[in-house]
């Protein structure tokens, strides 16, 4: 038998090896952009500054295990100006799982009272006074304050089916005020859940709008519903 020790080792294709290169590229870049917005922040007195939502693409990856898919920069451009059309500088806005709206709207104009619940601790370096870790797995561990505080609810459940939208719906019931609006962003694939499980106030009965939302990489069939009488006319 021929000896083949020094056989060289199995190349990549160039094509492949190209597409590895420039991954390997972006992520770095990606967590250098990462390490800065935090290094940033920890500075003392640092203000609280809201990156472009071209910025917070390029910076935050998203996490697939989360579920997470941001939307495209002009589709969260548009709903911040739509959102900000419903506020004024004293409304209470929650974004449940919905980061992409969230750094939109504070970057179009930032409100004190806008928060983000969201599990993934990392938007916590954008504006720690306005992120609270939200795990889906604990409805209720939400900070005292915001029960029945909030005026606007924005929702994006961040997987596609009822036990999801079961543990949304709880955290909803405690944080909403009677009267409060509710969006909610989600797949037209669970409109029958969302149609049994948001049905009474303050949560609906829930109306389908004009809005169509649109992610970067999702080619899925997504809706927006809201819970007003009126809010079947909203679009952006």
């Amino acid at each position: 038998m021929s000896d083949r020790s020094d056989s060289p080792p199995p190349a990549l294709d160039p094509n492949t090896l190209a597409l590895l290169t420039q991954f390997i590229g972006e992520k770095t870049a990606q967590q250098q952009r990462f390490d800065a917005l935090t290094e940033a922040a920890a500075a003392e007195d640092a203000p609280t500054k809201y990156p472009s939502v071209d910025e917070y693409r390029a910076t935050f990856a998203e996490d697939w295990q989360l579920s997470q898919f941001w939307y495209t920069t002009p589709f969260a451009e548009r709903f911040a100006q739509l959102l900000h059309g419903l506020c004024d500088e004293n409304t209470s806005i929650a974004f449940l799982c919905c980061p992409t709206a969230w750094v939109a709207f504070q970057h179009l104009k930032p409100l004190d009272n806008a928060k983000l619940l969201e599990v993934d601790g990392r938007f916590g370096v954008l504006a720690p006074r306005n992120y609270i870790r939200y795990d889906m797995e604990e409805p209720l561990a939400i900070p005292e304050h915001l029960t029945n505080s909030v005026d606007i609810a924005v929702v994006d459940p961040p997987f596609l089916n009822e036990y999801t939208n079961e543990h949304i719906v709880t955290t909803l019931r405690k944080i909403m005020r009677p009267n409060a609006k509710l969006i909610v962003l989600t797949s037209t694939s669970v409109e029958s859940i969302l149609q049994r499980l948001y049905d009474t106030p303050p949560l609906g009965p829930l109306r389908r709008t004009k809005v169509e939302v649109l992610h970067g990489q999702l080619r899925n069939d997504f809706g927006c519903w809201a819970n007003w009488e009126g809010s079947e006319e909203l679009k952006c």
